[in-house]
């Protein structure tokens, strides 16, 4: 991928880290060398879904609106070229995951700061919705910020229309209950949610989602005023559950400040020396040469293979979101010993990583009815990458199979257009929208040929003409 030199008049320095839609390089200011500069690059390959290009320009927009002291602060955003990117302020001090085992008050005096932060954000009617420790970094002066707002509900603006309904938004542990529905339907409590379910495993040291039980079930003498502000950030209804950031920020503080807190959780919990906690946060960053694959993808790949339909979509989504090219080998591996429900994931990883060597076992799957249309995306993704040759395998006579569109256009199939112009009155109305958005993938020539043998879309309406001015 060929990164610009310069972005919002800053150098792009070295990388600093990747993930399966975006790579993050320091940057520097040659008016101001000591700020402390990140510039994040949407992937080239994630670069054709306009739907992630839109999240991604969007997480700019969002945070450039928004300004406190535990928000990550963005500087620019846009696209040079056609490569998206945000501007922003490097956070070196690690993710707050660094963190567990501390003492549970001093655990709770770091968040209270970023719950006001969220509360912030939610008066401006910007809702997370994928609140969790990865995306909470210290800053320089150790500070904790909240970061990673690809995902946000912008209530009111464009944003309320970017997400669709069947997509489940969030990470499975962190996710409230309602957002296994419709993702535009929650307010700014499954924040609250979130929140309660971090502060519930960094105080007692188990993940709230694998026990849910009483703070005091879990780990003995836990105080029941701090049990009950948890539980009730934890209520799976909404309308019970804490009203406002704000209002558990401020419930928090006026615990800390009771008698009831007064000598409680001041060490670290059992399993943890004080001599680590100490040290700084800075220093506590796990290396990326010592996490292996199964550290960083086994959770996700654990719920593909046991959750139900929404958890599977939710662990799909990170599993992506985390997957990096090191990791085609062992993404195979499993590929091969993966449930029916949980290979249209694997595969859709591939597209985005494979070599090669990943396209003899995709194309084993162009006849599995639960990963077909995800292995034909993605070995026409990884021949668009190598140059290696696919389109034989993937065509059919005429128009064929509508899973398999997008790819043969993507891989510039000439009889797929031409047989979309003689076909094109014998379907239906959804099927035209369908294949006018394959078409779009065509090299220039085609698409204009297909435009002008489907002009009569013209005298349409609704999303057949919008799908066909798109073109």
């Amino acid at each position: 991928m060929l990164l610009p030199r310069m972005v919002g008049g800053a150098r792009v320095m070295e990388r600093l880290g990747e993930g399966g839609m975006a790579v993050v390089h320091r940057a520097e200011d040659p008016f101001k060398p000591d700020r402390l500069l990140a510039v994040k690059f949407l992937r080239a390959e994630a670069g054709s879904d306009l739907d992630l290009v839109r999240r991604f320009l969007r997480e700019g927009e969002v945070l450039k609106r928004l300004h406190h002291p535990h928000l990550v602060e963005v500087y620019d955003y846009g696209q040079v070229g056609t490569t998206p990117f945000l501007l922003m302020e490097l956070l070196p001090g690690g993710s707050v995951k660094d963190c567990r085992g501390e003492a549970p008050s001093r655990i709770l005096r770091r968040f209270i700061p970023v719950a006001e932060a969220l509360g912030v954000a939610h008066s401006a009617g910007i809702i997370h919705r994928d609140l969790k420790p990865s995306n909470l970094l210290f800053s320089a002066d150790g500070r904790l910020k909240v970061t990673d707002f690809g995902v946000c509900l912008w209530e009111g603006g464009e944003g309320t229309r970017m997400t669709q309904s069947r997509m489940v938004v969030g990470t499975i542990g962190y996710m409230a209950p309602e957002q296994h529905g419709d993702p535009r339907r929650v307010d700014a409590r499954c924040d609250v949610y979130a929140l309660g379910a971090i502060l519930y495993e960094f105080t007692t040291g188990q993940p709230y989602s694998q026990v849910q039980l009483p703070p005091a079930s879990v780990r003995p003498g836990f105080p029941p005023g701090l049990a009950g502000i948890l539980m009730r950030a934890l209520a799976p209804d909404p309308a019970r559950r804490i009203a406002s950031m704000s209002a558990l920020a401020t419930e928090l503080s006026g615990w800390l400040e009771s008698a009831a807190a007064a000598g409680w959780g001041e060490e670290p919990l059992p399993g943890f020396r004080q001599e680590d906690l100490d040290q700084p946060t800075v220093s506590r960053v796990k290396g990326v040469e010592d996490e292996t694959h199964e550290d960083r993808l086994s959770p996700y790949l654990d719920a593909l293979r046991t959750g139900g339909v929404g958890s599977r979509r939710a662990a799909a989504e990170r599993f992506l979101a985390s997957v990096k090219p090191g990791d085609e080998r062992y993404v195979l591996e499993q590929l091969a010993i993966a449930p029916d429900g949980a290979r249209f994931a694997l595969v859709q990883a591939l597209g985005r990583i494979g070599t090669e060597a990943s396209l003899k076992s995709i194309l084993a799957l162009l006849q599995d009815p639960f990963a077909r249309a995800e292995a034909a995306e993605a070995a026409s993704l990884i021949a668009q990458r190598t140059g290696a040759v696919v389109l034989p395998q993937l065509q059919e006579p005429g128009l064929g199979s509508s899973w398999r569109w997008p790819a043969r256009a993507r891989l510039h199939d000439s009889a797929w257009a031409s047989a979309l112009i003689q076909e094109w009155s014998s379907l239906s109305a959804p099927q035209r929208i369908q294949a006018l958005e394959a078409a779009r993938l065509l090299p220039d020539t085609m698409r204009q040929r297909v435009k002008e043998g489907t002009a009569e879309a013209q005298r349409s309406g609704g999303n057949l003409l919008k799908a066909w001015k798109e073109l």
